[in-house]
């Protein structure tokens, strides 16, 4: 279950890298002429020519874009445009050059993800632009077969910091599409930090608030292809953004940041020296909702690591004290019993969670010592707090200042500490993501693995940093203390995660939590149980408490003690948002097989054909006479069986499928 990969480096420290401007570089490439209906129209089409991008210059000099796959128009035209406080690149934009399509070819490896191996193939073109002043403005075109993207870049070369005033991008959802979205959370204590439901509503509607939608945004394009919305190469030169209120005619428009995030520290609007690229604004599009699932167009348009060394970097389980006993991490004896609990389960990690430096009984010194007694790693929380929060979980005021944050990890290193969750973040803002991404790069230098909670969304960090191995921004099973209608759309919440938010990289929703909290659940013991294999992260927290998983049968305690949380390989093999999903994954020779129902009973067809020739031996865990039981069975299966699995109302089943 632990991987080691190579990685890639172009400089020996990570924060020396980070410095420098990354353009990825375009390999095996094939210089051809576009063909053009129009000197004003540039389309790209992916390798497999299925799907394509098509930017078109209007008579007064307006841009938009579009998409297509096949004959249908997944994304309407819609408009293009940045402004600076210098210069406007909005109207009266007139051709410099277009410059030749060529061909993206590339593959990298991850420590952790849907699979280890990622292959890259695309066809990418950049068209160069320049307004009534003569300021230059390139449009960065790239079509893969799994979607679409683009991005601006100013390439002049000035060391004074220009800043974005407005980006006037805009996504053309086709009417009549139906949508998933979520919206983003209002600024609060602890907002916005992605943690609400996902609305089903159609293309066009209005967000409930001013604050708007958050990415990513999925739509089925009625009687077609289904998209998702994102984005992602987010560095330190902008911030994250996410969509307006209003959509009118289907018009999805990007917005800044709320002024008040982050308790009104930091400025809204990004700025930069040039050159200065901007991030992709990404579309990921398939046939079916499946292949929305297993694209990881995010990671392949992020810049590659810059890590020498990534052996270190070993995914895998954790125990996790605070869910079940919230005031646990002021405990030695009550942190060790978790670290006990993780060695019975054969589980790489526990977790030490907020408030760790206040112990009351026991010193950290003594979990420490006893974990590395017991071979356990450690990660230990930390507030990102800084005055853009004013939460008072401590430790806090550790990681914000780059001093004081290498003083502290070097002790952790020392220490034998494996990573650090940091938690609280509050804000989008330029300064925040230039504060995640410099607690990455020091990260990187003292071998700490990192988890952000409280956070913002995964932006294509994972592949450039593979030791984040979790991210929040997710409403998680945590809501079963806070939220009092969580238990009630927890289910279908569950089947529109795998469509949505874990697309775009690692989730941290701590799950399989078979214990009622103070709101207790309603979904099946085997729904719970199918979440370590249908939601993917790097180091997987399994929440509950030491009483529930020894009170476990035998076959659900043995699976959790086997399933992995990195993968070689993974198929979505059916489902769609709100009613269900069936996902495959393999780890090494052995596949682990997912499904959960949302609030209606039904009948899963798993197709085995995913299974290599031979006899197979397959352990099939489902839901039981109640929905606090398991029903369990063990049988030699083949590639070519169809096995049908009855799901419960807000039910599910596993699969571990071995060689015999």
């Amino acid at each position: 279950m632990r991987r080691r990969i190579l990685g890639l480096v172009v400089c020996s420290s990570i924060a020396l890298c980070a410095a420098e401007r990354f353009h990825p570089v375009t390999l095996g490439a094939e210089r051809a002429p576009t063909p053009q209906t129009n000197r004003d129209e540039w389309r790209v089409a992916s390798p497999d020519g299925r799907t394509a991008i098509v930017l078109t210059r209007l008579p007064d000099g307006q841009l938009r874009w579009r998409a297509t796959r096949g004959n249908v128009a997944v994304l309407a035209p819609a408009p293009l445009g940045v402004k600076r406080m210098d210069q406007e690149f909005v109207t009266g934009l007139t051709l410099v050059r277009a410059a030749a399509t060529v061909t993206v070819a590339d593959q990298y490896q991850m420590p952790h993800g849907k699979r280890r191996m990622h292959r890259v193939s695309a066809r990418e073109q950049t068209v160069t632009f320049a307004n009534a002043k003569g300021a230059r403005l390139e449009v960065v075109l790239r079509a893969h077969d799994d979607g679409v993207a683009f991005r601006y870049r100013f390439p002049e070369t000035d060391t004074i910091a220009r800043t974005v005033t407005e980006e006037l991008t805009g996504f053309g959802v086709p009417a009549g599409a139906a949508g998933w979205i979520q919206p983003q959370q209002p600024v609060s204590q602890y907002g916005p930090a992605y943690e609400d439901l996902y609305k089903e509503t159609a293309s066009g509607t209005p967000a409930p608030a001013a604050d708007g939608w958050a990415f990513p945004a999925l739509f089925h394009i009625q009687q077609g292809p289904w998209v998702l919305i994102t984005e992602s190469g987010l560095d330190g030169g902008y911030a994250g953004a996410h969509l307006a209120q209003n959509a009118p005619d289907g018009i999805y428009r990007i917005k800044f940041p709320d002024p008040a995030e982050g308790r009104n520290v930091g400025a809204v609007e990004p700025k930069a020296a040039l050159p200065w690229t901007l991030p992709w604004r990404v579309a990921i599009i398939g046939d079916t909702a499946p292949r929305i699932l297993e694209s990881d167009l995010v990671d392949d348009l992020a810049p590659a690591t810059r890590l020498r060394d990534t052996s270190w970097i070993v995914p895998g389980r954790s125990a996790w004290s605070w869910w079940s006993e919230s005031d646990s991490p002021k405990s030695a004896a009550r942190l060790n019993a978790y670290t006990d609990l993780a060695a019975e389960m054969t589980w790489e990690y526990s977790l030490v969670d907020a408030n760790w430096n206040l112990m009351t009984t026991g010193t950290i010194a003594d979990v420490v010592a006893h974990a590395k007694e017991k071979k356990i790693g450690l990660v230990l929380w930390y507030n990102s707090g800084g005055p853009h929060n004013n939460v008072t979980e401590a430790p806090r005021d550790r990681m914000s200042d780059r001093v004081q944050r290498r003083a502290e990890m070097a002790t952790l290193r020392s220490w034998g500490v494996k990573g650090i969750k940091v938690d609280f973040w509050q804000s989008d803002k330029q300064d925040r993501i230039q504060q995640y991404r410099a607690v990455m790069q020091d990260a990187a230098d003292y071998q700490l693995l990192v988890n952000f909670h409280g956070a913002t969304l995964p932006r294509g960090w994972e592949r450039e940093f593979p030791h984040l191995v979790g991210m929040e921004a997710v409403l998680g099973a945590e809501q079963y203390k806070f939220r009092e209608d969580f238990p009630t759309h927890a289910a279908w919440h569950n089947t529109v995660l795998p469509f949505t938010r874990n697309v775009v990289g690692a989730m941290d929703y701590t799950p399989v939590t078979f214990t009622d909290h103070k709101y207790p659940r309603i979904t099946t013991n085997a729904h719970e149980l199918a979440l370590s294999v249908v939601f993917q992260t790097g180091v997987q927290h399994f929440a509950d408490s030491i009483q529930a998983y020894h009170a476990l049968p035998e076959a659900p305690r043995a699976f959790i003690r086997q399933v992995p949380a990195a993968w070689d390989e993974m198929r979505a093999l059916e489902g769609e948002p709100g009613r269900a999903v069936v996902i495959a994954r393999r780890d090494g020779t052995t596949w682990y097989v997912g499904g959960i129902a949302a609030n209606a009973a039904q009948t899963a067809s798993v197709r085995l054909n995913f299974l290599g020739a031979g006899p197979w031996q397959m352990t099939l865990i489902q839901d039981g006479a109640s929905d606090r039981e398991f029903a369990s069975r063990t049988a030699a299966v083949t590639g070519a069986d169809v096995i049908a699995v009855p799901m419960r109302a807000r039910g599910g089943f596993v699969m571990r499928i071995t060689k015999p």
